[in-house]
């Protein structure tokens, strides 16, 4: 459980009573929060994709630049690689991002839930 979380289940704890303003900001920090992981997954998602650039472009000079039999079988090789890693990349891309997606609906879902069984909790004992 990451900091954020912590905090964020510390103040969901300290007052039973529903505030809308108050989970408005926190629905936009639970936003906010993903928002960063996302763009630090996109960050590394091109990072990954020079990573494989950088075999893709020598593949390609090797395998039609040069009419070396040896040089153009290890030119396919690179490209081969190259190929295989922005699968790769892309795939984990994929998932990740999906997982996040999922991740920050279920905090928006527990945080309104918690707020308002914060809420309820008050009533029912005024009432019984």
């Amino acid at each position: 459980m990451s900091d954020f979380e912590r905090e964020l289940l510390d103040l969901l704890e300290k007052d039973g009573k529903f505030d809308p303003a108050r989970e408005e900001v926190l629905r936009l920090q639970v936003t906010s929060e993903f928002s960063r992981k996302k763009k630090r997954l996109l960050i590394w998602t091109w990072v990954f994709h020079a990573v494989a650039a950088a075999f893709l472009i020598p593949g390609v000079i090797l395998t039609f630049g040069v009419n070396d039999l040896r040089m153009t079988i290890q030119g396919l090789a690179l490209i081969v690689m190259g190929e295989a890693g922005l699968i790769v990349i892309k795939l984990w891309y994929w998932i990740v991002h999906g997982r996040l997606e999922v991740m920050r609906e279920l905090k928006r879902l527990e945080l309104r839930w918690t707020l308002e069984r914060a809420d309820a909790q008050p009533r029912q004992k005024s009432d019984g």
